[in-house]
């Protein structure tokens, strides 16, 4: 049984309307890619202590790092350079592609922000805005027309909050504990880091008889509800 038919990955970019309106094919694909994932903590030091503890603050969006290959010569199916002469010349430049992805990264119509991308290879469709990208040129046709560049992009994650499906513990029915509250803490950012959610502060002010969002003071202990 012989092999499938090759699968090139392609970056979508996506309409208003939530709806891919561009596919930009790769020449060739690429070798690797790399998807960082990270959170951040805030170091809390124990008075009169060598001790000190972490803790959660947020996490952050997932961030893609690729590089992308293109050749506007092998994608028009001619053959530009043997042995370093020129064959044909008629190939259209590599930056016809590549500047649909500098493209993305600009401000869009009515949304007034760059439109959302997608990379997708396989059983990967990874879906967010450009962060970062970086062109380089490295064949050139006889008249200096670049027709095969590569792509260095990085892409950020991107989901709605309010839609997205909260995980482990937020959901947990059952999960009461106590938390001591430190020098700059708000009950906006309990709420967010609770149950993922700002706008659940309320929940707390109440299972504390709070009557001001910003009556709590240091040291002070707060009981955090199951919702």
């Amino acid at each position: 049984m012989g092999l499938g038919k090759l699968v090139r990955a392609k970056i979508l970019i996506y309409g208003e309307n939530g709806l891919a309106k561009k596919t930009v094919s790769c020449t060739f694909n690429p070798s690797q890619y790399v998807i960082k994932n990270s959170v951040n903590y805030k170091e809390e030091q124990e008075l009169g202590a060598d001790l000190s503890r972490l803790l959660y603050l947020s996490g952050n969006k997932s961030e893609l790092s690729l590089t992308l290959y293109f050749d506007s010569a092998t994608d028009d199916g001619q053959e530009l350079m043997v042995a370093g002469i020129a064959k044909d010349a008629a190939a259209s430049a590599v930056t016809d592609k590549t500047e649909q992805l500098v493209k993305a990264m600009r401000v869009e119509g009515s949304q007034h922000r760059p439109p959302q991308v997608a990379f997708q290879w396989g059983n990967l469709l990874f879906k967010g805005v450009i962060t970062s990208l970086t062109e380089t040129f490295t064949m050139f046709d006889p008249f200096g027309k670049p027709i095969r560049a590569k792509v260095d992009m990085t892409l950020k994650a991107e989901e709605d909050l309010k839609t997205a499906k909260l995980s482990e513990p937020f959901e947990s029915p059952d999960r009461t504990k106590v938390t001591t509250i430190i020098e700059g803490m708000s009950l906006w950012q309990l709420a967010y880091e609770e149950y993922g959610d700002c706008e659940k502060w309320r929940e707390i002010a109440r299972a504390n008889h709070l009557m001001n969002p910003l009556d709590i003071r240091p040291g002070q202990k707060l009981k955090i509800p199951a919702l």
